[in-house]
């Protein structure tokens, strides 16, 4: 969805250097700066057949096609133009187009090659940090089952806001609308799905032209009494624009309104005070307090392209300053379309965190007044393709995102998806070592219990003495951790939000625990009433065993009480 999503959402874009234009270009230049990529591209291609192409004409095709998420032509574009050009942010997005078209290899070479030019970046540094982190998503498990949305249009479709009844969403499908030369598709629309008791859906009808302009009107988002619809328009509408002098081509930003419900419709539309000619600020998403709304902007003094934003709601309605969600959230990239749901995790897309390629949903969650890292869903929410506009009831585990990946109906599609595992998991990496020696314990026996002391899974630890496992986050666990000729360990590992969660356990040679006149063990209890004894000293015993296995000629005298507290 580089087309509407990136007009809609990314009102500015990277361009490459003009210094090289000429009067051979001038057509297809000025496409490009109108943001009429399809004609740009037309008019480029037409430069290369007739021998008049250059890097210059090669990297704007290659722009060209970025934009509007042809990934194979603008993957073959940027190689060309790279043969004579050594520009950063070209580089990343080539290796973006190659993830995008499941070139994985070749695309972490191309990471490698930026991260070399762009040491200090932070999408540099995560990727030097996790380099294979592609098979990491991959394997994570299909937590959702997702399925094409049968009201799709063979227009552009995203969003899914449910409210009332109605399902909110936003579509090119309005063929009376002029076309824009982005893509050459309708101007975008918001439209209203009546969702029947049988989960079907009615045919979509146009919001009411207080909402609607001839302009572009994007995604929405209700206060918690619903009473109050905040939504995204293009600031035409409002004369705001700026023009380019060379070009006399106009360009708006995109403002945040909001209306207000009058009986069974919204009316009384506002222009937000945080709106500016110089920025855009979009995709606006209210928390669930109804306190706080969440946007995406390119205002000044953020870490990328767009960044992801809060500003307090007021008791008048009024909003209050801006302040920036920070790097574990935002990076030298685009991040976007945030949706904060009931449990106040915070979901969004980006193309600059690491992913499978062109943006990818992520998710956060405040945990004692500052964020976690910021992680991907995985698949199938995510593909190779943009993935975006992911909207969740946390309680139903159901819900909707936009792609435009393959096998779609119309450019953008919107996806319903319906949870089957917890989102919300923890690598658990348990490295076994000597205490002795330091040297790591290859073949110990380590066993993952749950929070209630139940059993879960047992494996033995590799050559490096390491054992992994997947646990929910925010459960507490206990790991316990057996190998002959040592003393065995119970280690309580205490709940996080954490995406890895790194453990070191020191196992000392069984002799520590024979003395000259005894063995070295916790009391061993019996449940009360009972003949049997605990869990805990089942696990005591089980070191005497090991013992007497070792030490065969030793002699063991046990001697064991009762008290009167039973019958």
């Amino acid at each position: 969805m580089k087309n509407f999503k990136t007009l809609l959402f990314i009102t500015l874009m990277s361009s490459l250097c003009l210094t090289a234009q000429n009067k051979d270009t001038k057509k297809a230049d000025k496409h490009f700066a109108r943001f009429e990529f399809v004609k740009a591209a037309e008019s480029y291609n037409d430069l290369v057949e007739d021998g008049k192409a250059d890097a210059y004409v090669y990297g704007q095709l290659a722009e060209s096609y970025y934009n509007i998420f042809n990934t194979e032509a603008a993957e073959r574009w940027y190689a060309k133009a790279l043969e004579t050009s050594e520009k950063p942010e070209m580089v990343y997005k080539y290796s973006q187009m190659l993830k995008a078209n499941g070139k994985y290899e070749a695309s972490n070479q191309q990471m490698e090659k930026f991260a070399s030019m762009r040491p200090a970046d932070n999408r540099a540094i995560a990727f030097r940090k996790n380099p294979n982190y592609l098979p990491k998503i991959l394997e994570q498990g299909k937590k959702f089952n997702v399925q094409n949305a049968d009201f799709n249009s063979t227009q552009s479709d995203f969003g899914g806001t449910m409210h009332d009844g109605k399902l909110y969403i936003t579509s090119g499908r309005n063929d009376s609308r002029k076309t824009y030369g982005w893509n050459d598709q309708p101007f975008l629309d918001i439209y209203t799905i009546v969702k029947n008791s049988d989960s079907t859906y009615q045919e979509a009808t146009l919001a009411n032209d207080k909402i609607n302009t001839r302009f572009h009107e994007g995604l929405v988002s209700f206060t918690p009494d619903g009473k109050t619809m905040y939504f995204s328009r293009e600031s035409y509408f409002e004369k705001d624009y700026q023009k380019d002098s060379l070009s006399s081509t106009r360009f708006s930003q995109l403002y945040l309104f909001k209306a207000t419900k009058l009986g069974d419709d919204w009316d009384m539309v506002e222009n937000l005070a945080i709106n500016s000619q110089n920025y855009s600020v979009k995709n606006p998403s209210v928390s669930p307090d109804g306190q706080t709304l969440y946007f995406a902007s390119n205002m000044p003094g953020g870490f990328g392209d767009f960044d992801i934003y809060k500003a307090a709601i007021n008791a008048d309605g009024t909003l209050g300053t801006p302040e920036n969600l920070g790097q574990k959230v935002n990076t030298e990239g685009q991040e976007m379309f945030p949706y904060i749901s009931s449990n106040n995790t915070l979901y969004f897309s980006s193309n600059g965190h690491l992913g499978l390629g062109g943006l990818d949903v992520f998710y956060t969650k405040d945990i004692d007044g500052k964020l976690a890292p910021a992680r991907n869903v995985g698949i199938p929410i995510n593909s190779n393709a943009d993935d975006f506009a992911f909207i969740m009831d946390e309680e139903a585990g159901q819900g909707f995102v936009s792609s435009n990946r393959e096998g779609g109906k119309g450019s953008d599609d919107i996806y319903e998806f319906k949870k089957l595992q917890p989102l919300f998991d923890v690598l658990i990496s348990a490295t076994v070592l000597d205490d002795k020696t330091r040297e790591p314990i290859s073949g110990a026996s380590v066993t993952l219990f749950d929070e209630e002391g139940n059993k879960v899974v047992s494996k033995l630890t590799n050559e490096d003495g390491i054992a992994e496992f997947i646990v929910e986050a925010e459960k507490d666990s206990e790991l316990e951790v057996v190998m002959d000729g040592f003393d065995s360990k119970k280690v309580p590992v205490e709940g996080t939000n954490e995406e890895e969660k790194n453990i070191q356990i020191s196992l000392d040679p069984i002799e520590v625990l024979i003395t000259p006149v005894n063995i070295v063990l916790a009391p061993i209890f019996f449940e009360f009433d009972q003949s049997n004894i605990t869990a805990q000293a089942a696990f005591e015993l089980d070191k005497l065993v090991q013992i007497m296995t070792k030490y065969p000629e030793l002699v063991i005298h046990a001697t064991s009480h009762t008290d009167a507290r039973g019958p």
